[in-house]
C-alpha cells in the first residue's frame, strides 16, 4: 500500500492517478471538508486525517510500505501554516512512517530551498527535508520548480480582469515542470536505485524565462499577454513592512518574486533521462491542463465531471448525480 499526502492538490492528484494507472494499491490522506471526491474515479482508498493530528497519521500509515509526500501550504492561516503543517506536521508524519516500517519516502519539495533565501515557505521546506534526511527512513527528495498551473492561473486572471500583476520582472529562467511529469518522477523514485537517499533538483524539458512561460499560458487561454505586468518592487516591499494583516500574502508574493527573478534553469533532458521518462512538451502540458480548467469553470460541465462525494467513498460514474443533491462529507476541522 502507498500513502499519498496532499492528494487533493495539483501534484498529489496526479500522483494518485499515476499510481492507480499502474494498478498499485493507493491510499489518499485527505482533510475533512476537502473535495476528495474528484478522485473517486481512481478507485483509491481514502483516509480522513490531518498532518496536525499525529494519531491520524499513524492510522493512515497502517500496512503502508511506501509514502509520497505532496502536502504543503499555499496561503498561510493562523492554524494552517508552514510551522504547524510543513515542519511539525511532516515531523509527525516521518516519525509515524518510521514506526510503521515504511520502506521509502518520496518527498516533493521546492527548488532553491538550499540557497538561503529568507522566505518562510523556502525555510520550512528545507526544514522538512532535513527532518526526513535525519529520520532514518530511506528517502528521495525532489526539488521541483513551478508547474503549469501557476502560469495558467495568471493567464485566467488576465482573461477575467483584463490585467494581472506578475510577482516579479519575469526575467528569471527556469524549466517549468508539468505536474504529470513530476508525479511520474515521484512515483519512479520509490524504487529507483539512483534516487535512494538522494536530493534531486528536477525540471521540465525546456528552459525559458518566466515571461515566456506566462506568454505561452496566455496563448493557450487565448488572451493578449500585454496586460500582464510586473508588480513594482516598491509595492512588493511595502507588503512585507505592513505586518500581520497582509503578511501571509507578502510571504507568498516574496516566493513568487524569487521565481520570477532568479535563475532556476537546468538540463531538462538529463533529468528526464535519469527517470527514464520521455518528458512532456511545455505547450502540451499547458493545453492538457487548460482543457480541465476550462471544463471546471463551467458549472454544467463541472457537474457532469463530478463523481459521488459520499463519506465512505465508492467508485461512481461521473455525471450520475448533481452535487447539490448529494450529502456533504465530514465537516472541516475548525480550531
Amino acid at each position: 500500500m502507498i500513502l499519498v499526502t496532499g492528494a487533493t492538490g495539483r501534484v498529489g492528484e496526479q500522483v494518485v492517478r499515476t499510481l492507480r494507472g499502474l494498478k498499485l494499491p493507493t491510499r489518499a490522506l485527505v482533510r475533512k471538508g476537502s473535495e476528495y471526491y474528484w478522485l473517486n474515479d481512481t478507485g483509491c482508498q481514502f483516509f480522513f486525517g490531518d498532518l496536525r493530528d499525529p494519531q491520524s497519521l499513524s492510522r493512515a500509515l497502517r500496512d503502508c510500505q511506501y509514502l509520497v509526500v505532496c502536502s504543503g501550504v499555499r496561503l498561510e492561516e493562523r492554524h494552517n501554516n508552514h510551522t504547524s503543517v510543513t515542519i511539525d506536521g511532516h515531523r509527525a508524519l516521518f516519525e509515524a512512517a518510521k514506526k510503521r516500517g515504511v520502506q521509502r519516502v518520496s518527498l516533493v519539495s521546492c527548488a532553491g530551498v538550499d540557497r538561503g533565501y529568507e522566505i518562510p515557505s523556502f525555510l520550512a521546506r528545507k526544514a522538512s527535508e532535513d527532518l526526513l534526511i535525519h529520520s532514518g527512513l530511506d528517502y528521495a527528495i525532489l526539488r521541483a520548480p513551478l508547474h503549469e498551473h501557476h502560469f495558467l492561473e495568471l493567464a485566467w486572471q488576465l482573461h477575467d480582469k483584463g490585467k494581472v500583476w506578475l510577482p516579479g520582472p519575469a526575467t528569471g529562467t527556469l524549466n517549468p515542470l508539468p505536474t504529470r511529469d513530476l508525479a511520474m518522477m515521484a512515483v519512479a523514485s520509490l524504487d529507483l536505485a539512483t534516487a535512494r537517499n538522494q536530493t534531486l533538483t528536477v525540471g521540465g524539458l525546456e528552459t525559458m524565462t518566466a515571461q515566456a512561460a506566462v506568454e505561452a499560458a496566455c496563448a493557450t487561454v487565448g488572451v493578449d499577454p500585454s496586460g500582464a505586468r510586473p508588480l513594482p518592487s516598491a509595492a512588493a516591499a511595502l507588503g512585507s513592512r505592513i505586518g500581520r494583516p497582509v503578511r501571509r500574502y507578502a510571504n507568498r508574493l516574496a516566493e513568487g518574486r524569487m521565481w520570477f527573478t532568479e535563475d532556476f534553469s537546468l538540463d531538462g533532458a538529463e533529468v528526464a533521462a535519469r527517470f527514464k521518462l520521455p518528458g512532456t512538451p511545455w505547450s502540451q502540458a499547458l493545453a492538457d491542463t487548460n482543457a480541465t480548467l476550462t471544463l471546471m469553470r463551467d458549472p454544467a460541465q463541472r457537474d457532469k465531471r463530478m463523481v459521488h462525494p459520499q463519506f465512505y467513498a465508492t467508485v461512481y460514474e461521473p455525471g450520475t448525480a448533481r452535487l447539490a443533491d448529494l450529502p456533504d462529507g465530514p465537516p472541516p476541522r475548525r480550531d
